[in-house]
């Protein structure tokens, strides 16, 4: 029984590929719809919100107009008695605006009226409530939708009326309608689609007074979030889902003067229908095109996998029969990593141990090299001495300058000892800012002479801050009653821990342990 060798390189590969279209071409599909369903969802509710605010203003606009044109007829009226043909050219006149228009004594007793089959006529006392807070108030306001003597549901405008010597009146009462077409279901119901779209209005209290659905007027909205939110003052957007379960993009804005509530609304439903002809006609025209990118890519798997198949092919011939594989073994390959494949490992090869030994900052030697530097010379007995040094302060700069700041002085700081060891030192750093050399060959003189350098050419530098910093050293030496490297270790950062305590900026040499040798 042959053992199972596994699938080959080109399966593989094409395999892959393969599964790699399809999951991109199902993923893209699915963002492309995702954003273009977001994308909408943003655009309805931009708009909705854009359209409502649009109205606020407008019905602003419409309600300050009509307050004006009453406030005109209160002021005639308190030096002028209207006859019934002046109140028809009145109404007349503002018929776009008003179903009917009354005037009214301080006792709510009709003076006149237009038209005169409104159920009303003069002489007959008003009893609404509404009636009596217009007198009560004795200021124009907007009153809440009521049930009027004549069985209409009305919305009522009303202007005080004062004497010249400023004694109260009455009022001039503009009325509206609301379960029949009157000026607010002009303007509103424009935003009436085919697609479900409509506009309502609440009034203060959270009553409807227009809706495109007569029998909702006048009943209550509150249970709505949406019209709790309008009606605290606030304008905005969102998706929502309605007392019925069906989901909206509501726009809502509040109009100050009345206390309304405007909401223009959309269907999330709409949504649909673009997004199933986009999801079709995506289908249909990247069919072609996904085949023909099948295609190609298979073509292209095996290209490629085919090199490294007779590779591998190579490879195990040749070890069955005992043969050297060549290690630049000749392929039919276009593809340029194919080709160079083995050419180069060594190249790279080199270059990950070049990372692996360098300090990715500074480009100094990192810990792990000056560990296998330093064991090398310990145990073939070659002298060195060992200069650790550290940045004074360095916290303070991170703090005050920022920690980029502080990674360009420890990069100043690597340039400045490149600058002033010998050849066949090893400059390393050996953590946070604490850096250090390994002198080969050198005395304790020498290696104290080379840190000075460094330390008074640190000192008098300028930084990437623009302030010069300081350092402080310490110098351990390798001699041979030495018992380990960790000894040397730590002699040296003795030395630098002396430097730091009598006030940093100083190099010190550890040579035993009640003897230092300090320069500063």
């Amino acid at each position: 029984m042959k053992p199972n060798k596994g699938y080959t390189l080109r399966f593989t590969i094409s395999l892959l590929v393969i599964a790699s279209v399809l999951l991109t071409a199902t993923i893209s599909t699915y963002l492309s719809i995702s954003f273009n369903k977001r994308s909408l969802t943003a655009n309805y509710l931009d708009y909705n919100f854009q359209y409502a605010k649009k109205l606020a203003l407008e019905t602003n606009t419409l309600i300050t107009s009509m307050q004006q044109k009453l406030d005109a007829v209160a002021k005639l009226a308190n030096h002028h008695t209207f006859t019934q043909e002046e109140m028809d050219l009145l109404l007349t006149a503002n018929k776009h605006f008003f179903n009917s228009i009354f005037i009214a004594d301080s006792n709510r007793v009709i003076q006149n009226i237009s038209p005169s089959s409104a159920g009303l006529k003069p002489g007959i006392q008003l009893n609404t409530e509404t009636a009596k807070m217009a007198v009560k108030l004795k200021k124009g306001f907007i009153s809440k939708p009521y049930k009027a003597t004549s069985g209409r549901l009305i919305l009522l405008i009303s202007s005080p009326i004062f004497s010249r010597d400023g004694a109260y009146g009455g009022f001039v009462g503009g009325t509206i309608y609301l379960e029949e077409e009157n000026v607010l279901s002009q303007m509103l119901s424009e935003h009436f689609y085919g697609n479900g779209s409509f506009v309502y209005v609440t009034d203060q209290n959270g009553n409807i007074i227009f809706h495109p659905n007569k029998t909702r007027i006048n009943t209550s909205a509150l249970s709505n979030n949406t019209v709790k939110k309008v009606l605290s003052g606030k304008n905005g957007s969102q998706q929502v889902r309605n007392s019925k379960g069906k989901d909206f993009f509501m726009g809502y804005a509040y109009e100050p003067n009345t206390g309304w509530g405007i909401v223009s609304q959309t269907p999330v439903t709409v949504l649909e229908r673009p997004l199933n002809h986009m999801i079709l006609q995506t289908i249909i025209k990247s069919l072609p095109l996904f085949i023909l990118i099948l295609l190609v890519s298979w073509l292209i798997a095996n290209r490629i996998s085919k090199p490294l198949h007779l590779l591998a092919k190579g490879s195990e011939d040749a070890i069955a029969h005992k043969k050297q594989v060549p290690s630049q073994p000749k392929i039919s390959s276009g593809i340029y990593e194919v080709k160079q494949l083995y050419k180069h490992i060594n190249k790279h090869i080199e270059l990950l141990n070049n990372e692996n030994q360098i300090d990715g900052l500074t480009g100094l030697a990192n810990r792990k090299t000056f560990q296998q530097v330093i064991e090398e010379w310990f145990e073939n007995k070659i002298p060195f001495s060992l200069i650790l040094l550290d940045v004074d302060h360095f916290k303070g700069i991170n703090d005050k300058f920022g920690h980029l700041a502080g990674d360009e002085v420890l990069k100043c700081l690597a340039s400045s000892l490149r600058s002033y060891s010998r050849e066949g030192n090893l400059n390393f750093r050996y953590g946070g800012e604490e850096f250090g050399i390994l002198v080969k060959a050198a005395d304790a003189d020498t290696a104290f002479n080379i840190a000075e350098r460094i330390r008074i050419a640190v000192e008098t530098a300028r930084t990437p801050t623009g302030r010069n910093i300081t350092i402080s050293l310490g110098i351990s030496q390798f001699n041979n009653d030495t018992s380990d490297i960790d000894e040397i270790i730590k002699k040296a950062d003795y030395a630098l821990y002396q430097s730091k305590s009598n006030g940093r900026n100083i190099t010190t040499m550890y040579k035993d342990i009640n003897h230092f040798k300090i320069g500063s």
